[in-house]
């Protein structure tokens, strides 16, 4: 922990952080930067992409700063307290650990914490919020942080000879000047942006055509005569349209009537081919009397069946029984016999039983002393055998002992030359490290150059390609301009305005003539339409008086047709009374001698047939038939006039309304055609010829159209090349502009550069003589002349060789002695072991002799025991014999069950068999009866119908179901009723297609009214087409003339804008936002000079910075040489120094302009100064102290550390880690 607050730090100015190369000095500060801004200065120079070994499994980026926790250290953390810009404390913490706290874990992502320690309260958030609460805490940025409080290592010299676009990328960071960049690019932008709205606001006012008084006066003439030609046609087509649906109307109802009468016939047919289902249906509702005698002789049949079966069966089984009785009786006596011979085993075998189970007691108790004594001899024989495999080991580790330390030994001999190398390991590795820096700034250096010669050569190159591009750009815009004054000339010279006038004069025209070639056409259909109203109305007048009188006559013979039928309709009904199909029904059922159930007379004279009342009834349904058709003809006949009467005075009405309309519209007609300009001429011709002179005259004003047409279009395209070569003449301006501008920042950057170039081989220089004084101090540690060639070649792997010689070397020393030590340790211990082993095998012996003596007893008992039952378990023996009586005696159980359940079902089957003889008897008796009373029967119903029904026949006529019969009564009605019902239909729809014939409007056919459609809607679309594009052309005049006053107003205030913009546009506008930023940052490096001329002043008042005009190049003035002009690259080391550190502190004053910071850390870079000016610089680093500041220092100078009492010493300790210590000399 470093603390500020405390002494000696808190009253002290100035400060050293000291300690050996590699102890991490610079490690202090970057643990300050890590803190505060999760960076540090040292990792922005690490490349990115690229992966490097963490531990074991696990890499991690080069550039990451997670990499700075030591290894073998499991977590870590950066703190630091500071005063933020509101006056508060706060303590930023970053901290870092690996997987599970383990050393080997995977690093894990840091996390950052943020506190108020003066209110004593933590600030949330996330790490990406943190951070940027602690940047505006401090009020620094990491880059303003690294240039204003903490002067890192290899940073000091990087501004002052930085190249125009490191200064500039610099810059742009400390003080956010790219929003310049932005500014500029918007101005371009703008100015291009409002130039092209005034560019397109033009091209818009040359588009824009009107039309003259006249002109719209002539488009309203015309709109009005097409909306009366228009209105005309549209009843014309109302009246085809109905004439036309009358036609389809028509064809439907002669359809539906054909349709009709094919019903009607199919139905007639579909009767007719139904008698004999009738008759036959007769024939099954007759005999459904005789069902339930019939079902009940089958179900008789069926039981007498059903019993025979079971009497057989019954008969069978009783057969079997008896035989099985036989074998169950036999079974029974062998079981009893079983269970004698079972008792009689078990008494015999009770005194072996007792014998043996004497010797299983005998037995088990040697058996538990074979057991003891044979683990005791194992337990002895496995300590023997442990005690020989812990002697083989102890052996083979000496002797892989010995091996070892005889290649130690030979290891040693081998590299005691080297042995000076591994004892001056930090001092070698030191004067390495060192050398190391002074080989990467040479090879930087070397490539810079060489980078510098090749920009050198790139940068003229490019010069002399600017330079001929400003050339033929310039070439270019000459001939652009001479074809531009080409095409002006040629396009001043066609008299368009002319041609446009004489163009609207001849499309007026063709309008004209196509509005009177259709009302031509109208005018001619209206004529013809009028003499054919006049022949229709008086053929239909004439008409409607011929009917008239046909239908007085109708009515008349109407009165005699219905008096005949009403006479003939009263006979039939009192013949029908007499002969009625329900009276002649029950007259057939009467029996002679019997009661009639209507009058109960006895005497029945009707039951005999009458042929003479049968041929009466006949005559008389024929006479009423032709009444009845009579009669329904002449009604027809008589409607068919009543309707055709009223059809045609409707007709008659309709056309002389019809004939009104077309006067009055031919009237119409006749008034505009007398309009047209053409009128006069063209009545100068015939009526047959006029359509064709229309269509002529059109055809040459359309040619005279295209000609024209032709005219404006080539104008149109020249003016439109003429645009195209002015827009291409104002881009070849910008080119030739911009090509300028990039030669002269060419020129600019050819001179920086041959400035870095010089000032880079003197550097290289010295970094050379620093090597050679590096490689004569470390020669004498390597006795091999080529060592410094193999550093050179490969430093890392050269100081990784040393490293891992040093720590062999450390190794094995520690283990050589370690194995001799083993070495003794293990002789002792292999003694020991032979002498146990030596005592345990006696033991064993002994152990062996005993177990012996118990096994031979244990084997003559066993053998006693075998002799007896085999050896059998007593309790299985005693087992087995009761299990065998038990089973023998369940056998004799069962066996007498079965003896007396066959017995019962040999009883229970005579009983059935008996009682089933006893009913087919009976069954027999009740079909002898039921077969005589079918038989009664079918006697009597053939006798009734005379008839010659048999039983065989009478069996297929009982299979119907009543359903079935009924099912076919309804379709015998159905096709009656379908007869009748197609029978109206028919009737209805002939009337109805008579009286739609009468209504026909007149004698034109479908095919001619479908022609003279086609033809009115054509003439309709051109011209509703026509009265549309006259529309469009008055509201386009009437937008286009409101537009021509508002857009040139627009145009004017479009060109103050643009030339506003074109003014800024001038000064700070470019493409690429160069020349705004340009300007910025050369104003902000004149800030930032003038604070480090201030600061020069005090550390020498030789020279004054001053920047380089028209660039971002530095150049110092040295007053001691007459205020000579040199360049920074000829400063020596130690001047160099002065000048970037005055230039590093007026950086921290620009960043710092917004905060006072009170504190200054540099990193190195004393090193090259002689002891007049470290004395200066010290100086002034004390005058900053006086400024508020505290200024710490971390140098090797010896001088330097000296005079500063106050130091921040650093230690180096083992594994990595270091010690931080604050003294005071």
């Amino acid at each position: 922990e470093i603390d500020f607050t405390r002494e000696p730090l808190c009253s002290v100015g100035i400060f050293a952080i000291t300690g050996p190369t590699g102890a991490g000095k610079s490690t202090i500060l970057d643990a300050l930067c890590l803190a505060l801004y999760a960076k540090t200065p040292r990792y922005r120079l690490a490349e990115n992409g690229v992966d490097i070994t963490d531990v074991k499994g696990s890499t991690i980026k080069q550039d990451d700063v997670r990499g700075i926790l030591r290894d073998g250290t499991s977590n870590g953390y950066a703190e630091v307290d500071f005063t933020g810009i509101d006056g508060h404390c706060y303590r930023a913490n970053w901290s870092v650990r690996r997987a599970y706290n383990k050393e080997d874990g995977s690093l894990q992502p840091y996390e950052m914490s943020l506190k108020n320690t003066t209110a004593n309260q933590d600030i949330p958030g996330r790490k990406t919020e943190l951070l940027g609460e602690i940047e505006r805490l401090v009020g620094l940025n990491f880059e303003q942080f690294t240039r204003s409080v903490l002067l890192a290592q290899g940073d000091f010299t990087a501004f002052l000879k930085a190249g125009r676009d490191e200064k500039s990328s610099l810059l742009e960071k400390l003080t956010g000047t790219h929003i310049y960049s932005e500014i500029s690019k918007k101005v371009f932008e703008h100015h291009r942006e409002e130039q092209q709205k005034l560019r397109e606001l033009n091209l818009q006012r040359e588009g824009i055509a009107t039309l003259t008084p006249e002109e719209l006066m002539d488009l309203q003439q015309q709109k009005a005569a097409l909306a009366t030609v228009i209105e005309a046609h549209e009843k014309s087509r109302d009246n085809l349209n109905k004439e036309i649906s009358w036609h389809e109307q028509w064809s439907k109802l002669r359809e539906n009537c054909l349709a009709a009468e094919s019903k009607h016939q199919q139905a007639v047919a579909a009767k007719a081919e139904a008698q004999p289902r009738e008759q036959r249906l007769q024939q099954i509702v007759r005999v459904q009397p005789v069902r339930p005698m019939i079902n009940d002789l089958q179900n008789t049949r069926e039981q007498m069946g059903f019993k025979s079966k079971q009497l057989e069966e019954i008969s069978s089984a009783l057969t079997s029984l008896d035989e099985q009785k036989k074998v169950s009786d036999t079974a029974f006596e062998r079981a009893a016999t079983a269970l004698d011979i079972k008792v009689q085993e078990e008494e015999q075998a009770r005194p072996l039983l007792n014998m043996a189970k004497a010797l299983d007691v005998q037995l088990t108790e040697k058996t538990g002393q074979v057991q003891q004594a044979a683990e005791e001899l194992a337990s002895v024989r496995e300590k023997e055998t442990q005690q020989k495999e812990q002697l083989f080991r102890t052996g083979k580790e000496l002797e892989n002992l010995e091996k070892e330390i005889a290649q130690l030994n030979r290891w040693k001999a081998e590299n005691e030359s080297r042995r000076p190398v591994a004892e001056q390991e930090s001092l070698i590795l030191s004067k390495l490290r060192d050398a190391g820096g002074i080989l990467e700034s040479l090879k930087n250096y070397t490539s810079r150059i060489r980078s510098t010669k090749e920009k050198v050569i790139r940068y003229r190159q490019e010069g002399e390609t600017l330079e001929n591009q400003r050339k033929a750009v310039q070439s270019s815009l000459q001939q652009e301009r001479s074809k531009q004054e080409t095409l002006r000339t040629t396009l001043s010279a066609i008299p368009i305005h002319d041609i446009e006038r004489e163009k609207s004069s001849v499309d007026a025209a063709i309008e004209e003539l196509i509005t009177a070639k259709a009302h031509w056409k109208l005018l001619h259909q209206a004529v013809n339409e009028k003499e054919h109203l006049f022949q229709s109305l008086e053929s239909k007048q004439k008409e409607l008086e011929q009917n008239m009188i046909r239908l007085v006559e109708a009515e008349s013979l109407l009165k005699i047709k219905r008096s005949e039928r009403d006479a003939s309709l009263k006979m039939l009904e009192k013949a029908k009374l007499v002969a009625a199909e329900s009276v002649e029904r029950l007259r057939n059922q009467l029996e002679p001698e019997e009661p009639c159930p209507v009058c109960g007379s006895t005497t029945h004279p009707y039951t005999v047939d009458h042929p003479a009342v049968d041929r009466l009834l006949s005559e008389l349904e024929t006479t009423h038939a032709q009444n009845e058709a009579a009669y329904a003809q002449q009604l027809a006949t008589l409607s068919s006039l009543n309707q055709s009467c009223t059809g045609l005075k409707k007709l008659i009405g309709e056309l002389k309304e019809k004939r009104t309309g077309t006067e009055a519209s031919l009237k119409g007609l006749e008034t505009r055609w007398m309009e047209f300009q053409f009128y006069e001429e063209c009545n100068k011709y015939p009526l047959p010829e006029r359509a064709g002179w229309l269509k002529g005259q059109l055809q040459q004003h359309k040619s005279k159209q295209q000609q024209l047409q032709g005219q404006v279009q080539s104008h149109r395209k020249q003016k439109e090349q003429l645009d195209a070569h002015t827009a291409h003449l104002t881009e070849l301006d910008k080119q030739l502009n911009h090509t300028e501008n990039l030669i002269r920042d060419n020129e600019r950057d050819l001179k920086s550069l041959q400035e870095l170039q010089e000032n880079d081989s003197i550097e290289q220089q010295n970094a050379d003589k620093k090597l050679e004084d590096v490689e004569q101090t470390l020669t004498v540690y390597f006795p091999d002349g080529k060592w410094f060639e193999n550093w050179q070649a490969d430093p890392e792997a050269f100081v990784a060789h040393i490293r891992e010689f040093t720590l062999a070397w450390k190794a094995n020393i520690i283990r050589l002695d370690q194995q001799v030590r083993q070495q003794e340790m293990l002789a002792e211990k292999r003694k020991g072991i032979e002498e146990r082993l030596k005592s345990i095998g006696e033991e064993a012996g002994v152990k062996e002799q005993y177990l012996s003596k118990l096994q031979l007893r244990h084997k003559e008992l066993s053998g006693k025991r075998m002799s007896l039952f085999n050896g059998a378990s007593v309790n299985e023996v005693e087992t087995t014999l009761k299990e065998a009586i038990n089973s023998a005696k369940q056998a004799l159980e069962q066996q007498r069950e079965t003896v007396e359940k066959m017995q019962a079902d040999i009883t229970r089957n005579r009983v059935q068999q008996e009682q089933l003889e006893k009913d087919i008897n009976t069954f027999i008796k009740q079909e002898s009866a039921l077969n005589e009373r079918l038989g009664s029967w079918i006697t009597h119903h053939n006798r009734q119908y005379d008839a010659a029904l048999t039983q065989e026949e009478l069996w297929p006529l009982l299979t119907f179901t009543p359903d079935w019969i009924e099912a076919e009564r309804s379709s015998l009605r159905e096709m009656d009723d379908a007869v009748m019902l197609a029978g109206s239909v028919l009737e209805e729809r002939t009337k109805a297609l008579v009286a739609h014939g009468e209504q026909r409007p007149s004698e034109r056919t479908l095919e001619e009214l479908a022609v003279l459609q086609a033809e009115l809607r054509e003439t309709l679309k051109q011209n509703t087409q026509q009265a549309n594009e006259i529309d469009f052309k008055m509201k386009e005049d009437r937008s286009n003339k409101l537009r021509i006053g508002s857009l040139l107003r627009d145009i004017e205030k479009q060109a103050e804008i643009v030339e506003n913009w074109a003014k800024l546009n001038e000064i700070i506008g470019s493409a690429d936002g160069k020349k705004f930023r340009q300007i910025a940052q050369e104003y902000t490096l004149d800030v930032l000079l003038s604070y480090a001329n201030v600061h020069l002043e005090a550390l020498s008042k030789r020279y004054v910075l001053q920047r380089i005009p028209n660039s971002l190049g530095l150049q110092v003035i040295d007053q001691d040489m007459g205020d000579e002009m040199r360049t920074v690259y000829s400063l020596s080391g130690g001047e160099s120094f002065l000048v970037s550190l005055a230039l590093a502190l007026g950086l921290a004053s620009l960043s710092s302009n917004r905060m006072k910071v009170e504190s200054l850390f540099i990193d190195e870079g004393f090193g090259s100064l002689d002891p007049t000016t470290l004395n200066i610089a010290m100086d002034a680093l004390d005058r900053l102290h006086n400024q508020g500041r505290k200024v710490g220092v971390i140098s090797h100078v010896q001088e330097m550390t000296e005079r500063i009492p106050v130091q921040i010493r650093v230690s180096k300790q083992q594994s990595g880690k270091s010690k931080v210590e604050v003294i005071g000399i």
